[in-house]
């Protein structure tokens, strides 16, 4: 088997991975184009990682969970919500999800951030760039956006952590 089979094989491996997932971003109160691509972005990783359990946090109700819980504490929600997670993908496009990175970005868990913010910022040298300069962030452009195209760099991180998942690592 050469490298090519060898990968392809371990792709289907992580492919069937069982994964805690979010989808941080814009809620369907805000703009319609960046929910929808919200949305969009959740089909496509449960058509890929068919194990894996993908929701937005506004779908997790943790009064089920933990009998008493405020659930207008927000903080603490996400906090949990972060924590029960593998991976949390952030579409940053509106304040809210802003807020959630610049609240969460120096957590334990802020690893598992994965920060999907437009390339006009990636060189700004602001107060917000600063907090996720050392996180996993990635860069999409214009076309990438309107394609949905930047969702395959969003299956690629989740396989990596997928694999890194299955042989006992933390990405």
């Amino acid at each position: 088997m050469g490298f090519e089979e060898a990968i392809t094989r371990i792709k289907r491996q992580t492919e069937s991975c069982e994964l805690n997932i979010l989808v941080w971003g814009p809620g369907p109160s805000s703009d319609n184009e960046h929910f929808a691509k919200r949305q969009k972005i959740k089909r496509e990783i449960i058509q890929c990682f068919r194990n894996a359990d993908v929701r937005f946090s506004e779908e997790i109700d943790l009064s089920k969970i933990l009998p008493g819980i405020d659930q207008r504490d927000l903080g603490v929600a996400e906090l949990l919500h972060l924590a029960a997670c593998d991976v949390c993908v952030v579409l940053d496009t509106s304040k809210g999800p802003g807020e959630e990175i610049a609240h969460y970005v120096r957590s334990p868990d802020a690893y598992k951030l994965l920060i999907l913010t437009h390339e006009r910022y990636a060189s700004a040298t602001s107060f917000p760039a600063a907090l996720r300069q050392y996180q996993n962030q990635l860069f999409y452009d214009d076309h990438q956006y309107a394609t949905c195209t930047l969702v395959d760099q969003v299956l690629t991180r989740i396989t990596i952590v997928a694999f890194a998942k299955l042989n006992g690592y933390r990405v």
